[in-house]
């Protein structure tokens, strides 16, 4: 499993203040890297990796392959491989291979398909693309960000690497990276509420929770939102009309859904985009200054209206709830984050304190805003997997989750352990 996750340990951190170099880096480590700046092999299940990147952990029973966990039927591609228009790779995805850069998307019903943007770039400045599920059971639509870390200055852009992909994500990553499996593009799961939408995958290769629009001095392409652009440029085109629109995203991924949700809702204007985030609460650093290294890095801007937001996080929520009054914008998250404490440099104590400020001061009171919080025995992060198995105060995610996708009653703030 690729994890989606906004990680930054504490020692990549602490090397920023220090200014020592880490043991594990990309020319000392031909493995993959632990949290603890260890260099392992990088071909255990518990321990997958490559590149001097940071390990990732394979879930359900998926196999270490190459550096990459994939599922164990799945035999990984080699990426630099060549791939011919319409070939369908072992994974089952079609490699569209830039056949048309313009216009809407063609592809099979029901079958995931490559998309190249070569206008897309990744941090390196390699180009991007999308995956596609495209179907016509209906005319909705799910579109899914991905999470995978941030980073925002040489350390951790290029040594450290706290942002997965950062080098590219291509049609080959994409054949072989489980997120195809997740929960939400399940069509056989009855109780999916988006089994009979088309599927669009947006990958996260910039380490700017998918909100910069900027290259920097330290060789960085954080072009998050411009790769959005140049995404909802065929998108719109391609899902044209009234219907209703998913936006969920994961960790990175949710900050990008908040962040990018005005550019979904001015691309699709007959459409009801609702907006879906994982493990994402908009909540400020302790330290001011992280949160300006982070902007500056990027290049972020705020969205029209929302003055400030960028400089105070806490504003977000509210203002996309009053700013589309008929639009739903629901948050999933663990008051106890093991992740994003970290990239929020708080102890746990103080992450819970502001993730209650913003719910108790942004969430309640809104009809079109709310929250399903869990409050853990022990930090965790992202929960969307979870959407068939999670329990809260009796109340089923997978119930809240269709609540919010269909507007129908009964959907409030939830919060318990």
């Amino acid at each position: 499993m690729r994890v989606v996750v906004l990680a930054l340990s504490f020692f990549a951190l602490s090397l920023t203040a220090c200014g020592t170099k880490p043991r594990c880096r990309t020319d000392t480590c031909t493995g993959c890297c632990t949290m603890d700046d260890q260099c392992v092999a990088g071909t255990s299940t518990t321990q997958c990796g490559t590149s001097g990147n940071m390990c990732d952990v394979c879930v359900g029973g998926q196999v270490c392959s190459v550096g990459k966990c994939a599922t164990s039927n799945v035999t990984a591609m080699d990426a630099g491989m060549e791939q011919d228009a319409g070939v369908t790779m072992d994974a089952g995805v079609t490699m569209d291979a830039g056949v048309t850069t313009s216009g809407p998307i063609v592809a099979p019903n029901e079958q995931w398909t490559w998309v190249d943007f070569p206008d897309s770039e990744c941090g390196t400045g390699t180009p991007t693309g999308i995956g596609v599920n495209l179907t016509n059971k209906s005319n909705d639509v799910i579109v899914y960000m991905q999470g995978g870390g941030a980073c925002w200055n040489q350390l951790t852009c290029f040594t450290v690497r706290s942002a997965t992909d950062f080098d590219g994500y291509s049609g080959a990553d994409f054949a072989t990276d489980s997120i195809k499996n997740q929960v939400a593009f399940n069509r056989t799961n009855m109780n999916n509420p988006f089994r009979n939408a088309s599927f669009v995958f947006i990958p996260y290769c910039t380490g700017d929770v998918h909100s910069g629009d900027q290259v920097t001095s330290y060789g960085g392409h954080h072009k998050g939102a411009a790769n959005v652009r140049a995404f909802l440029a065929r998108l719109s085109q391609t899902f044209t009309g009234p219907r209703r629109i998913w936006l969920t995203g994961t960790s990175a991924g949710g900050f990008g859904v908040q962040l990018n949700y005005h550019r979904f809702a001015a691309a699709f204007p007959q459409a009801e985009v609702h907006g879906l985030a994982d493990s994402a609460q908009m909540i400020n650093p302790t330290q001011a200054s992280l949160l300006a290294d982070w902007l500056a890095a990027w290049g972020v801007q705020d969205p029209p209206g929302c003055t400030g937001c960028t400089q105070n996080f806490n504003l977000v929520p509210s203002w996309l709830a009053s700013t589309y009054p008929n639009r739903r914008f629901g948050l999933l998250a663990y008051s106890r984050d093991s992740v994003l404490s970290q990239f929020f440099q708080m102890d746990q104590v103080a992450f819970e304190a502001a993730t209650t400020t913003l719910l108790t001061g942004q969430y309640q009171g809104k009809a079109n805003l709310k929250y399903y919080v869990v409050d853990p025995a022990n930090p965790t992060h992202v929960m969307l997997p979870q959407l068939f198995t999670r329990t809260v105060g009796g109340v089923k995610l997978s119930d809240w989750a269709t609540q919010w996708a269909t507007g129908t009653a009964g959907w409030e703030n939830v919060r318990g352990p």
